[in-house]
Parts: C-alpha cells; structure tokens; sequence
C-alpha cells in the first residue's frame, strides 16, 4: 500500500478549514506536506518515490485512487507546478538513495477541466487554474531536459462515453520524443484564459 502524502488532504485537517476559504490553508498544508515528505523518505523502506504532476483538476486524484495506490511507493500529490519545486523534491529524493518516477496526468480538453474546477466543493480563484496547468506543462519539459533518465508516465485523462474518466498512458518510445511532444503541449497562463474564457460569460 502507498505512502501518501496530500496537501489537499492535510488542509481537511486544519483548524477552521472551509472549502470556501481554502487558499487561506494552502500555505500551511503545503508546509506541513514538506514536513511529511522528508519524513518519509528518511523513515520509509519503500525504494520508489513517486511524483505527481499535473494543474488542478485535471484527474489526479482519480488517477491515485485507481492506478497507484496500492503500490509499494511513496507518493507526493502535488501539481508539481514549478521548477523549484521539482528540483527540490527530485534532489531529496535522490540524496536518500531512493528512485524518483514522474506520474504527469493532463487533460485531453482544458475546458472540461475547468469545468470540473468551478463545480468543485474546493474554491480556489481562477488564477490557481491558470497557474497550475500552465506551470506544471513547463515544469515537467524542465525534468525531462534536465533529468533524461528519471522515469517519466504521460497520461491522459478524458472521458468515455458513459461519463466515466479514463486514463491513456501516451507511449513515447525515447526522451527527445517526450521532449517533442510536451514541447507542443506548452500553454501560457494568458493561452489558458484564451481557452477557457467563455465558459466564464
């Protein structure tokens, strides 16, 4: 069974969370997620580490729930929405002897994912929607250059025709492929807004 390890899931823990405020216990959930993660990796016997990628709402948590948590592995769910972030992270995990693999879960239509965004019970601003797709695209073409042989799963979520999500993992057969083919898939925030915009009329 999976070790994870959640923001999202810590912020439910918090004194006087609110879905409806829950950018004011972002910062602290992410805190103490860091807290978990590098307990975790010193503490865990588990060899693999795995983390996700992905903007908000684009079927992450479904993906987890179906696909990995029943592995032996650490998992940080995260959007992974930033170069930093995934030089730190890859870094610690690495200076710990363990393997670290990428899990990149991106949506075949932005704007069913917004979609699914605005319903959600959590309400964060648009901006965060914004933010996380465009930032984690850039931030997984940034690992992929910079990191040729961590182990790298492109997938994508959509929808069958009974409404149920499904996941297609795109099979890529080197790294410059990869590089290739997320280079195409690279969106601005100012792209995002573009595309999402008249869901919002």
């Amino acid at each position: 069974m999976a070790l994870i390890i959640s923001a999202d899931e810590i912020k439910k823990e918090l004194p006087n969370y609110s879905p409806e405020r829950v950018e004011d216990f972002h910062h602290e959930s992410a805190r103490k997620a860091d807290k978990l993660f590098t307990k975790a990796l010193k503490d865990s016997s588990y060899k693999e580490v795995i983390l996700l990628s992905g903007g908000t709402a684009s079927g992450k948590t479904e993906f987890l729930d179906t696909q990995l948590k029943n592995k032996d592995q650490i998992i940080m769910d995260a959007t992974l929405s930033t170069e930093e972030f995934a030089k730190n992270k890859i870094r610690e995990i690495i200076k710990v002897g363990k393997t670290p693999i990428i899990y990149s879960v991106i949506p075949d239509d932005l704007k069913r994912s917004f979609i699914a965004f605005l319903s959600r019970e959590r309400k964060f601003g648009d901006r965060h929607f914004y933010k996380t797709h465009a930032g984690s695209r850039k931030a997984l073409l940034w690992i992929v250059k910079n990191y040729p042989n961590i182990e790298v799963h492109v997938i994508e979520s959509s929808y069958d025709v009974s409404h149920k999500m499904q996941f297609d993992e795109v099979k890529l057969s080197n790294n410059q492929k990869v590089i290739d083919y997320l280079t195409r898939l690279q969106l601005t925030e100012n792209d995002i807004i573009t595309v999402v915009s008249t869901l919002r009329k």
